[in-house]
């Protein structure tokens, strides 16, 4: 019997409250079925944590900053000035602008889906490669995902995923992503503690149970590898600092969404927030729109942004092609060398509180480092990023507790994600496959899913197989 692999994703699934729940036994199907043949590992996400750029170190095993898909919105300099009519200009991906996820993702790299032609996609935004016969939600997905949001009733849209996911069981096909979006949801809409959050978890486990039952049945549980993974934390939200006025009240005529219109051609910044705990700003210099505004020209930014209550960390790039890191902590910079590897430079303090000392680290050293810090792979996960054209001149990061997003935040948001602490970054990881690894990124996924359904790997990916 051929190999075949189901992964679920469990939108918004913090670390913590994971392993809280199965240490507690509340989630059975899942201890059954997965960890206990397998293995629970800390997995540490993207930056930015957030839903659909969180979702590229699953579907193609590349960071989001190297396909070049840098938040849920964003602002592209390289076309605003040239290209008036275009829609290469800006982008929410809230919204029907959601649709254009597969083409804004560099063609360079392949997703899953393009490698493993027997795939279903249900409730997921990226499925580029996916026939359209095996795309069951493609309409439904919109109509529920609408009502969850307005209704504050995600239920019928984890029971309708569910159900799909079981009845695509029948047609066997090689692979099959499948997303619940409750956990995220009603973190949102409450906290990530909230009663109906932690029911999201145990509905997810009912349908874990059922679907390896299924396989049971047929005889093909054993060559099934099942994943199940989170594209990012949440954090419980009690202040909103408004980014967009920021820019307002400097006079910089900040292009932004949902008012898009206000300064369609005329804009002198931008504000492009993801999760609502970072955000991308970009600023217009002397050169226009054609080029990145290096941090000497925004020495008076940054410092206010850095003495913000509400901000944690300030990223920017400086004349030397260094990534600046600001915070209250301290400052340093950061910079990928040709090799690959990492060079980290403390010059006042440290801005994240690491206890290292400077120096130059390989990609996997500098992930044990952090991995048990408040900002576990920061180092990375920030030079990904700027990698992408898109991405802004200055990228903030909030404090727990608070986000970035107060005007045109309609319902209201009482939990927040985006940010590189680690109540963002780290996500429940789980296998149904001995792995000798107890932490890994999410990146790891892909290879791991690819290797073991019998494909190719892409030479060009940023992960590395568990099993």
């Amino acid at each position: 019997m051929s190999k075949k692999c189901i992964f679920f994703l469990a939108d918004g699934a913090r670390y913590d409250v994971f392993h809280e729940l199965l240490k507690r036994g509340d989630l059975e199907n899942i201890s059954k079925y997965i960890v206990e043949p397998g293995k629970f590992l800390k997995g540490v996400t993207v930056f930015p944590s957030t839903t659909g750029p969180a979702y590229t170190p699953y579907l193609l095993g590349k960071f989001p900053g190297r396909c070049n898909l840098p938040g849920i919105r964003w602002f592209d300099r390289r076309y605003y000035d040239n290209e008036v009519a275009s829609f290469r200009r800006f982008r929410s991906y809230i919204g029907p602008e959601t649709y254009f996820f597969n083409s804004d993702i560099d063609r360079e790299f392949k997703t899953i889906f393009e490698l493993v032609p027997k795939s279903i996609s249900i409730l997921n935004e990226i499925t580029r490669g996916i026939q359209p016969k095996n795309n069951p939600t493609k309409y439904l997905k919109a109509y529920l995902k609408v009502k969850s949001h307005f209704t504050s009733d995600s239920d019928e849209v984890d029971e309708s995923g569910g159900k799909i996911l079981l009845k695509s069981l029948k047609s066997n096909p090689d692979f099959i992503f499948t997303v619940f979006l409750g956990i995220d949801s009603y973190s949102h809409q409450y906290h990530p503690f909230h009663e109906k959050v932690i029911n999201s978890y145990k509905r997810l486990d009912k349908y874990v149970g059922l679907t390896a039952r299924r396989l049971i049945e047929r005889g093909s549980f054993e060559d099934t590898l099942l994943v199940i993974g989170s594209d990012h934390g949440l954090t419980s939200t009690h202040s909103h600092f408004d980014s967009l006025c920021f820019l307002e009240n400097k006079d910089l005529k900040p292009l932004y969404y949902p008012n898009v219109f206000k300064h369609l051609t005329n804009a002198e910044s931008s504000v492009m927030v993801s999760g609502n705990s970072m955000a991308h700003l970009y600023f217009k210099n002397n050169s226009g729109w054609g080029e990145r505004t290096n941090n000497s020209y925004l020495t008076d930014i940054i410092d206010k942004l850095v003495a913000r209550p509400e901000i944690d960390i300030v990223c920017s790039l400086n004349e030397n092609g260094e990534i600046s890191i600001k915070s209250q902590r301290g400052e340093s910079t950061v910079i990928q060398k040709e090799d690959g590897s990492i060079k980290y430079k403390k010059i006042d303090g440290d801005p994240f509180g690491y206890k290292f000392e400077s120096g130059q680290f390989e990609e996997d050293k500098s992930l044990s480092m952090t991995i048990d810090s408040n900002y576990p792979d920061a180092l990375l996960q920030i030079l990904q990023l700027f990698e992408s054209p898109r991405s802004g001149d200055v990228i903030i990061s909030a404090k727990p507790g608070f986000d970035l997003r107060a005007t045109h935040e309609k319902p209201e948001h009482y939990g927040s994600h985006g940010s590189l602490h680690k109540d963002h970054m780290l996500v429940p990881l789980l296998i149904n496959r001995k792995s000798e690894f107890d932490f890994a990124r999410t990146t790891d996924i892909f290879p791991t899913m690819v290797r073991h359904l019998g494909f190719d790997l892409p030479s060009n990916i940023d992960g590395k197989s568990l099993i």
